[in-house]
């Protein structure tokens, strides 16, 4: 027979495209088109990838009506006598379990359905496999054809072990698949045919889903690939071989390559040199049979494609995200079209060839399928039936499983707009916190309406050693919990830190600020993919008014954004910083539902820039002060501390003397946990100091211990914390080695002079206060 009538012979091949055609129009008008004459399910997971099914079909027919709870939007047609439902993923909804949820709603509007396909774009594993080729999936040894590679669960040593089994394809489509198989190894495909129709039929997709020259296939450049060197040049290399292993024989050892090798090396060079290598021509794509790889992931990485086929016995030909969820439900084949190797490169140039070349595949595979065979089939939703509780459980864990796709690129984005992360110091500073400590804020009235009203600020001033710094971390905790299942209230705080001053500019504590808000959604939205995209590229970081557009196109995405800022006078203030960043704060509260708390010490720079908004002083509060001393003076290891009436004399005479800072509680109490006597407790109780002049005395205590040192001892110390306390900056290890090493009138300093950090940390240490 001619290749012309598509046929092997009189009972094998596929009927010529016109009499399936007028086969159809009969069946056409002799059939009432309804649910039940729909046989052949086509699931596809992209728009292109239904628009190139769509192109293939003989006739298109009208819609029918469906289900409310049915979600999908079908194409109805026929091609040859098969009457095929075409339905395409939700737009944005990828991987196995949407797959799955498609053809459960599609079962259940057309119940006659007995075969599926799946057809669409892949990633192909190279070298077996190039741009533009199909992979058609094919039972090999254990495997069904399919292969879900992230379904089982972890052992010990890292090991990964595989659980379930996938259905197998049903049998009708196995033997068209055997037909298939022998018609192309025999007459080559009809793919190239049936694009030539497309193109005929639908004029305006050939820009796209015919082959262009311009499609071009990176990894096989002629330059790179051994396939492209003449068959000469192969001869000497083999020549060349040959010799090197002569001369390792002849110097008594095999010093060179063996002479198995060297067959190796004319085997490769010489298997395919005509296409290996060489930029693809339409007719150079093949049709592939073999193992696909099927996960909720998208593979970007070679290396870790190239480590999954290797564990699945090197069988595997394509990677995808939707096949393996099909087939639990619905028994299949699946047909992919290579428009990328899954790795770093990912492109979309040969995306809506390759849905063109696997949709006409399985056009092509259809006319194998005898309709006796599958009226022999057993109707899907018969199967389906068996499995409904499995489907039930699956269908409520969708938008779960699908929160946490491939989070690998997004957790890149995010290390990339800042490393800082105050999570650690906000668990830390909430951990010494007793239980009830900071209710007197969180009930007042300034913080009630602060919570409860939108666009509202609350400065909240305070002395030094107040307890600002705890306060806010008992505020961040308490809107954490009271918001836990708010999806759309968004929660971020920064702790500003003298010390920190250079991470600290306007632009990083706005990328603090977008960072903490991104990482409770589901993916990084898509302004801040190409924001990162932009700048990777040319090694840049970006500029204070784009991280300003992302938070604010961030902030839009919630009701309520609530931002917590402790110790607003230690942020940067060189360069106008602070200014700069509460007038960029303030902009995008004027533009966005932006609740702002802050704190700060009392001084007039910053006290301006919140003239006229809710303001609450912090001090330390008796209750607080009572509950902090009752827990420490618990765990110290003097008894007498422990006696009851001295217990509540040590308490009540601290709270009468902290006048309002919590870090007096603190020193005032270090000061008596080493008396073991109740006489030297009350004596020194007596003379607390109170207020700043506490700080005063324990600065005077400290220059007195100085003074107590050798007199070299005294001059190095004091030298010491000179350059400490009035280094405009905090100085690093090596800086103050180096600025205490400068002698007056010195040109260079000298290696002698550099004293060692061991013997600096021990000056510090020897007037530290005991704790």
């Amino acid at each position: 027979m001619s290749e012309r009538n598509g046929a092997i012979g009189d009972d094998e091949g596929p009927v010529s495209s016109k009499t399936k055609t007028r086969k159809a129009d009969r069946k056409s008008h002799s059939i009432e088109l309804t649910h039940n004459v729909y046989t052949v399910g086509w699931v596809c997971a992209l728009p292109k990838e239904q628009t190139a099914a769509t192109a293939m079909l003989d006739q298109i027919h009208p819609d029918l009506p469906k289900p409310p709870n049915d979600h999908n939007t079908y194409t109805l047609g026929s091609i040859g006598e098969h009457n095929v439902v075409i339905a395409c993923l939700p737009k944005g909804k990828y991987g196995n379990n949407s797959a799955a949820t498609v053809a459960t709603w599609m079962i259940g509007t057309f119940p006659s359905i007995k075969v599926g396909l799946m057809v669409g774009i892949g990633g192909g594993i190279p070298p077996k496999v190039r741009l533009g080729d199909v992979v058609v999936s094919t039972p090999v040894d254990q495997y069904p054809g399919v292969v879900q590679w992230d379904m089982g669960k972890a052992e010990k040593d890292n090991n990964f072990k595989r659980t379930g089994a996938l259905n197998n394809p049903p049998s009708a489509l196995l033997t068209a698949l055997t037909k298939l198989e022998t018609k192309h190894e025999m007459h080559g495909s009809k793919i190239h045919q049936y694009l030539g129709d497309l193109g005929k039929k639908w004029p305006s997709l050939v820009p796209k889903y015919t082959w262009s020259d311009s499609l071009k296939d990176s990894l096989f450049t002629p330059d790179s690939s051994p396939g492209t060197r003449s068959r000469w040049q192969v001869i000497s290399l083999i020549l060349r071989d040959m010799i090197l292993a002569l001369l390792g024989y002849l110097l008594g050892g095999w010093a060179f390559a063996p002479i198995n090798r060297v067959a190796e090396q004319m085997t490769s060079h010489t298997v395919n040199v005509k296409v290996e290598g060489t930029q693809r021509k339409p007719r150079d794509m093949h049709v592939h049979y073999g193992l696909i790889a099927s996960g909720n992931q998208v593979i970007k990485d070679a290396k870790f494609r190239d480590s999954l086929n290797e564990s699945l016995g090197g069988n595997v030909l394509c990677v995808e995200m939707e096949a393996a969820g099909l087939m639990n439900y619905s028994p299949c084949i699946v047909i992919r079209g290579i428009c990328d190797y899954a790795d770093s490169q990912k492109n979309k140039y040969w995306q809506e060839y390759a849905a063109a070349v696997a949709a006409a595949c399985a056009k092509e595979l259809l006319g194998y399928v005898q309709p006796s065979e599958v009226d022999g089939e057993r109707p899907v939703k018969d199967i389906l039936d068996q499995v409904l509780d499995t489907v039930s459980r699956a269908e409520a864990n969708v938008e779960k499983v699908r929160s946490k796709l491939d989070r690998n690129e997004d957790l890149e984005i995010l290390k990339w707009l800042t490393p800082i992360d105050y999570g650690p110091q906000q668990s830390d500073l909430f951990s010494r916190c007793k239980d009830g400590t900071g209710q007197w804020l969180l009930n007042s009235e300034e913080f009630q309406d602060w919570i409860s009203e939108s666009k509202q600020t609350l400065f909240c001033p305070g002395m030094p050693g107040a307890g600002k710094t705890i306060m806010t971390s008992i505020v961040v905790e308490h809107l954490q919990s009271k918001f836990e299942n708010a999806s759309r209230i968004g929660i971020a705080y920064l702790y500003c830190n003298f010390h920190r001053q250079q991470e600290q500019k306007p632009v990083d504590l706005l990328l603090c600020l977008l960072k903490q808000l991104i990482q409770g959604r589901s993916s990084v939205p898509e302004n801040v993919k190409s924001l990162y995209d932009r700048h990777m590229t040319k090694r840049t970081r970006p500029s204070i008014d784009e991280v300003s557009n992302a938070l604010h196109s961030v902030f839009t995405d919630y009701s309520t954004v609530f931002i917590i800022i402790d110790a607003l006078d230690e942020c940067q203030v060189s360069g106008e910083g602070r200014t700069k960043f509460l007038s960029e704060i303030f902009n995008l509260q004027a533009k966005a539902e932006v609740n702002l708390f802050t704190t700060s010490r009392a001084i007039p720079e910053v006290e301006r820039e919140f003239k006229g908004c809710i303001s609450l002083e912090i001090r330390a509060n008796d209750e607080d002060v009572y509950k902090y001393l009752d827990g420490r003076i618990s765990q110290a290891q003097s008894h007498a501390l422990q006696r009851p009436d001295l217990r509540e004399n040590i308490k009540t005479e601290i709270i009468n003397a902290v006048d309002g800072m919590f870090l007096l509680a603190k020193l005032h109490l270090d000061s008596l946990l080493d008396m073991r006597l109740p006489k030297d407790i009350r004596t020194a109780l007596k003379k607390l100091p109170k207020g700043f002049e506490a700080y005063n005395d324990a600065y005077r205590e400290a220059m007195d211990r100085v003074e107590r040192q050798g007199l070299k001892t005294q001059e190095f110390a004091k030298q010491v914390l000179s350059w400490i306390t009035c280094a405009r900056r905090p100085l690093k290890p090596l800086e103050l080695r180096h600025a205490l090493a400068v002698e007056t009138g010195a040109s260079e300093l000298g290696e002698e002079n550099l004293p060692e950090i061991e013997d600096i940390v021990s000056v510090l240490l020897s007037i530290r206060r005991r704790v």
